[in-house]
């Protein structure tokens, strides 16, 4: 028996990773409603474009992201946790972006969902 080519296993390799994630981000929304939180506080809050071509910038293809980072304890243990929720919106324009993390400015007081068993696994908003 001969294995494939290496170039044969890269495009089910890739699938199999973004499967991974996929899968695990299905499970935070599923799951997310029901978990613990505790108070935490935001530290970085802003959107950015998610190419460099700033020639693209109001064209369709430009998209924005927004990146929310944040700082919680559980049972004396700090952690830092980035996701908003299980799966975010696209953002075509710096509007639609600046409104998603409008909620979330640095300083603010937030409400973080914890997993229970990994509490470095956390959401902003469940579900």
């Amino acid at each position: 028996m001969t294995l494939p080519p290496f170039e044969d296993m890269i495009l089910p390799a890739m699938l199999l990773v973004i499967a991974g994630f996929v899968w695990h981000a299905w499970n935070i929304k599923q799951d997310s409603p029901a978990w613990p939180s505790v108070e935490g506080v935001v530290e970085v809050s802003k959107s950015m474009p998610m190419n460099e071509n700033a020639s693209e910038q109001g064209h369709l293809a430009h998209q924005w992201r927004i990146e929310v980072r944040y700082r919680y304890e559980v049972q004396g243990v700090a952690y830092s946790g980035h996701r908003v929720r299980a799966f975010g919106p696209n953002h075509f324009d710096q509007a639609s972006a600046d409104a998603e993390r409008a909620p979330f400015p640095v300083g603010a007081k937030v409400r973080v969902y914890y997993q229970p068993d990994n509490p470095s696994t956390s959401v902003l908003i469940p579900g």
